[in-house]
């Protein structure tokens, strides 16, 4: 299998490798960080829903649609990115997801580790440590191939991710921020800023490369060639057009952000015949954790208390369920 150690590139670059290695149904590993930030939506996104695109673009910030899933994510040099991508008969993919991510975060871990990082996965996709996670991951299948793509965090800049998100007020932004802050960690974090510092870029690639080499098998490094070079110059066309970048998807009529590995940010709002009605909540592994309720006509006195007292602890949908019910009642 191939290894790209690109390093430092473009931003555009920084995706359009491993897209462009997969269109061709070519198998290797790339290393890169994008030299500037940018936001980096999943297939399944609508940036619109998900992005502040105003401030994106008074900010100078990038927005690239990937053909993988995931979640809408800050990304900048301060991280190195690690992508791999297998033909779809590879002995490596699996129909069991689990076993696969299992497979194919085992370097990123084990590169955390041998930096004295305790890290971990936490099922399904992230790696954590403790409870925080500290790296991120999106898969999918581009072409006759499979993409598994993540990071190993150097640092992470919670602000301006929260800046970038698309809130529904500045309430909102500010606690998904402070959630970013307690539950995220970098290298930075986990080993002091001094220690972060020294660690060198080229010797974070030389332990990626041989820790995946672990899992993958040999790895020959190779630079882009033209094939290579022509098909990125070709996706990006359309990778980098409006048209697939903006491309709308089904607004929701809700809110829900991920913080970390089955930690979500809600917000309902539901108008109704006696006021609108808007609440945030913060659901852990399906249950309810958090609970306020920002506005309300005067009629569901008590409600903050009786989520507090009776739902607490229980199953968010409970919850959610109570709000919708309770908008249809004041609104008949």
């Amino acid at each position: 299998m191939h290894l790209y150690r690109l390093g430092r590139v473009s931003w555009q670059d920084s995706q359009l490798a491993y897209h462009a290695l997969a269109h061709l149904g070519r198998e290797g590993l790339v290393l890169c960080s994008p030299e500037r930030p940018y936001l980096s939506v999943g297939y399944f996104q609508d940036p619109a829903q998900e992005l502040d695109l105003a401030h994106c673009q008074a900010a100078g910030l990038p927005v690239f649609r990937r053909e993988v899933g995931g979640g809408a994510v800050y990304l900048d040099r301060h991280q190195i990115f690690w992508q791999v991508v297998l033909r779809r008969e590879n002995r490596l993919v699996s129909l069991n997801r689990r076993k696969f991510y299992a497979r194919l975060l085992a370097p990123a871990v084990a590169v955390y580790r041998d930096l004295g990082v305790p890290a971990r996965i936490a099922p399904i996709n992230d790696v954590a440590v403790g409870e925080r996670r500290i790296a991120g991951t999106g898969a999918g299948e581009i072409g006759q191939c499979v993409a598994f793509v993540g990071n190993l965090m150097r640092r992470f800049d919670c602000a301006a991710m929260a800046r970038a998100l698309r809130a529904p007020d500045e309430a909102f932004r500010r606690s998904f921020q402070a959630h970013m802050e307690r539950q995220l960690t970098s290298l930075r974090r986990e080993l002091g800023a001094r220690c972060e510092a020294e660690l060198d870029d080229e010797a974070l690639y030389d332990r990626l490369a041989a820790r995946f080499a672990e899992a993958l098998g040999p790895l020959e490094e190779r630079p882009l060639d033209a094939e290579l070079r022509r098909a990125m110059e070709r996706l990006g066309r359309r990778l980098l057009s409006p048209a697939w970048t903006y491309f709308p998807r089904r607004p929701r009529t809700q809110r829900k952000v991920k913080v970390r590995a089955g930690m979500f940010l809600h917000y309902w709002s539901q108008d109704t015949s006696r006021g609108r009605i808007r609440a945030q909540f913060t659901s852990l592994d399906g249950k309810l954790v958090e609970f306020s309720l920002r506005e309300g006509p005067e009629e569901p006195k008590g409600l903050e208390n009786r989520v507090l007292r009776e739902l607490m602890g229980g199953d968010v949908r409970l919850l959610q369920k109570y709000l919708g019910d309770m908008a249809i009642t004041l609104t008949n």
